[in-house]
């Protein structure tokens, strides 16, 4: 992780991150004077400015929107110039006006009892014909996330936790809406435990679900980001343990039956120590006060939470950390892009894809990369590829990093 100059000093950012109450006072000095800190990704002058934001008791650092481009590439503050003021139209299910993010998911926010029927001639009124916004599913959303917190990028060193993640996301989305309300009303980030944040940390946990308490009409519905610790049988069905608390997240036995078929390689990690599963449930209380889980999606990681699509991709993340290198993770939400590499090697003098053929032999997948590998000869783009069935990682020839 880069050293951030905080004021008159140097500390590792990871640190910042892993313990932001340590820091506290030395940031609120910063936010006054000279009101940013600096980040030490590059070897230029001056130095990258990064914003100090205050959350509740203590301080997190964020991008600074007109500067993310001066970033090292594999730095998190890093964000290609253009890419931190508008994006996305009008009907695109992620949009971003002045680095506020707009979210629509396929998801009803509120459950009303006295919600009228729709009316079949609606359908075909003229105004059902008008071009209506796209919404996106929690997979797409959660990938989102991550991938503009620039948690899909490795720097090339150190470790990353839980920490790391929460204060990523939750600056990126501070103040962001979804279906149309304000992130605090719907959304909740899980805080990483600290002993000498408690009080903080379960007040806002207790906040935000009694904004979710149910009324004779209405059933609100909330947005959970954490890690699954542990799934197991309940008396009607299957209950969740998310790692940041203890708290017991109830579901049914089909939406259990949907998280393995959907999701299983994130489910196939749970309880393994090398491998995360990231999970955001869309959660609501019933009239006795539980959490019960109404829809969710999950997403496999390695163990610095770096999003992979198998776990042979995992393997691969690891080995590229174990040897230094700097990349990214490309995510697959809604964007338009051609193709979407397994990785790209960042620290090379020009950008490397690494391809994991994880299911050579299928002819649907083989018909597939060979797609790939032609939009890469003609776009000049270096690729080297790995065949875990044939090819032990520790062969692999990586190009050597930029001078």
């Amino acid at each position: 992780m880069p050293q951030i100059r905080i004021g008159a000093e140097e500390h590792d950012l990871g640190d910042v991150q892993e313990h932001p109450g340590r820091y506290s006072r030395v940031l609120e000095v910063a936010k006054i004077r000279p009101g940013y800190a600096e980040c030490g990704c590059t070897a230029g002058r001056p130095r990258p400015r990064v914003v100090i934001r205050r959350h509740r008791d203590i301080f997190l650092l964020a991008r600074w929107p007109d500067e993310a481009h001066l970033h090292d590439k594999a730095c998190p503050f890093h964000r290609k110039q253009g890419q931190s003021g508008k994006a996305g139209t009008s009907l695109d299910a992620f949009r971003q006006e002045a680095g506020i993010h707009d979210i629509r998911l396929d998801l009803s926010m509120v459950l009303s009892s006295k919600s009228p029927a729709r009316p079949k001639s609606e359908a075909s009124s003229p105004r059902a014909s008008r071009a209506q916004r796209r919404s996106a599913g929690l997979l797409a959303f959660l990938e989102y996330a991550w991938e503009r917190a620039g948690l899909n990028v490795w720097p090339g060193s150190g470790r990353r936790n839980w920490s790391a993640c929460w204060s990523q996301l939750t600056t990126e989305l501070d103040g962001c809406r979804i279906n149309g309300n304000a992130d605090e009303t719907v959304l909740h980030v899980m805080q990483p435990w600290h002993p000498d944040r408690k009080d903080q940390i379960l007040a806002d946990l207790a906040a935000f679900q009694a904004r979710l308490a149910p009324t004779p009409t209405t059933t609100p519905r909330g947005i959970v980001i954490g890690e699954i610790d542990s799934i197991g049988p309940s008396k009607f069905g299957y209950q969740l343990i998310l790692r940041q608390s203890r708290n017991v997240y109830y579901m049914s036995k089909s939406l259990y039956a949907k998280l393995c078929e959907s999701y299983s390689p994130a489910v196939s990690a749970i309880g393994q120590p090398e491998r995360r599963a990231i999970a955001v449930l869309a959660v609501e209380l019933t009239a006795s006060g539980n959490r019960s889980v109404v829809d969710m999606a999950a997403l496999l990681a390695n163990r610095d939470f770096l999003p992979c699509d198998s776990s042979f991709e995992v393997e691969m993340a690891d080995h590229l950390i174990s040897h230094g290198r700097a990349f990214e993770k490309p995510v697959r939400h809604v964007d338009r892009k051609a193709v979407h590499p397994d990785f790209v090697l960042n620290d090379c003098a020009s950008p490397v894809v690494i391809e994991v053929l994880g299911m050579s032999g299928n002819a649907a997948y083989d018909a597939r990369q060979a797609e790939k590998r032609a939009y890469y000869r003609r776009e000049g783009i270096a690729c080297i590829e790995w065949t875990p069935s044939v090819q032990p990682l520790a062969s692999l020839v990586l190009p050597p990093t930029a001078q």
